[in-house]
């Protein structure tokens, strides 16, 4: 199989020859990042001053007066001391200097949902903007394979709306204020149908979507299932579909334990969800969804990952591709693509690779290991060993 043949086949459970791979280097898929607007201009609106831009490295930024000729905001040095940045939606971040990690949202930028139509004035990102496809098509001009286009549409309605709002407010506010709730939901939903739209009219070729969404903390979503479904079905539902309706699959990144959201993604159609931690949803309780959605995972972040042994890490492959996974596929490798921020050594990367090789080929996996007993209580410090090799 190609590359696109084995990730569409993983989707569907039509028996890849392996697991698909997404990674920077050498993966199935190709990560396809959008980019702001090259009309963007962050820090210049009455109210910006001392806000910088929201963005990687390498962006050429037009400054407004306050940024000029004062030492410490010289070239880029301004991202090595504590401030404030903006991104296009207007949403505030902190950041303290450190260069290992994007921030934190701070500050809300909408305090008074009676100020929803004038934040929004202001704060309106055009979804037919070709200008955020630079990298994009970058990418594409180098690659000669037959990949998957996974195009990254950077953060979903739920980050946008809390962080827009402020975090406790806005899980508030469902209950609170749940009409004014509903009405962001929907403006930022509109706005990525029609970016999803504009995505395929201008030759990226997309094969998926990928959006990011932490929709819950260590124990539990944030959210309970039945208010999740209430709010959430025309949102998501309305995404999944447009997507299929473009001829693509849609898939959701989500940090935190929400596997008892699963089955509604499972009904709305959701074709993938990724998990830089799966065993923070917990094997066991992923079970029941296998066979029934994609699920793509990394060596567990918040533990086997950063401090595991290149052993344990091996093995985990196996457990990966056991427990989220079935032996018609349904599993799929994700490598984080900040490792250093989560201190992964890289002993530990290479052992990543190095497992995929040896427990992800479906024909050298042998036919009893999918019907070995798999442990009842996971220790997130401890991997099981593999099943034996012969019955």
């Amino acid at each position: 199989m190609n590359s696109l043949e084995r990730v569409k086949a993983a989707i569907h459970f039509k028996k890849p020859d392996r697991a698909p791979v997404i990674d920077l280097i050498g993966g199935d898929a190709i990560m396809l990042p959008l980019i702001p607007s090259q009309k963007w201009r962050p820090g210049w609106l009455e109210g910006e001053e001392g806000l910088f831009p929201h963005i990687g490295r390498g962006y050429k930024w037009n400054r407004p007066d306050w940024a000029k000729n004062i030492p410490e905001y010289e070239g880029e040095s301004w991202r090595t001391i504590p401030h404030e940045e903006i991104d296009e939606w207007g949403c505030i971040w902190n950041l303290s200097g450190r260069e290992d990690n994007m921030g934190h949202p701070g500050r809300p930028a909408l305090k008074d949902w009676a100020d929803f139509d004038e934040h929004f004035e202001k704060y309106n990102p055009d979804p037919n903007d070709a200008s955020r496809f630079k990298i994009i098509r970058a990418i594409q001009n180098t690659v000669k394979e037959e990949k998957y286009n996974l195009v990254l549409m950077d953060f979903g309605p739920f980050e946008v709306a809390s962080k827009t709002i402020g975090f406790s407010q806005y899980l508030m506010d469902h209950r609170r204020h749940p009409q004014e709730v509903k009405k962001i939901l929907k403006h930022i939903t509109s706005y990525q149908v029609k970016m999803m739209e504009f995505i395929t009219k201008n030759d990226i070729n997309p094969h998926g979507f990928l959006i990011y969404e932490d929709l819950g903390e260590q124990n539990n979503p944030y959210l309970n299932p039945k208010v999740f479904k209430k709010f959430y079905e025309p949102v998501y539902k309305t995404l999944i579909d447009k997507a299929h309706e473009l001829a693509c699959e849609y898939h959701i990144h989500s940090c935190g334990k929400i596997d008892k959201l699963l089955p509604a993604f499972i009904e709305w159609g959701l074709d993938g969800i990724e998990f830089d931690s799966p065993r923070m949803s917990g094997y066991p309780n992923l079970a029941p969804y296998r066979g029934k959605i994609m699920m793509w995972g990394c060596i567990n972040i918040q533990s086997v990952y950063p401090n595991g042994t290149k052993e344990e890490v091996q093995r985990e492959v196996w457990h990966m591709v056991r427990n989220l996974g079935t032996k018609d596929g349904g599993f799929g490798a994700y490598f984080y693509p900040q490792p250093k921020d989560i201190r992964a050594p890289n002993r530990n990367i290479i052992a990543f690779r190095r497992g995929l090789k040896k427990y992800s080929v479906y024909s050298e996996i042998p036919s009893h290991w999918w019907d070995h007993p798999v442990p009842e209580v996971w220790k997130d410090n401890e991997v099981p060993p593999l099943p034996p090799v012969t019955i």
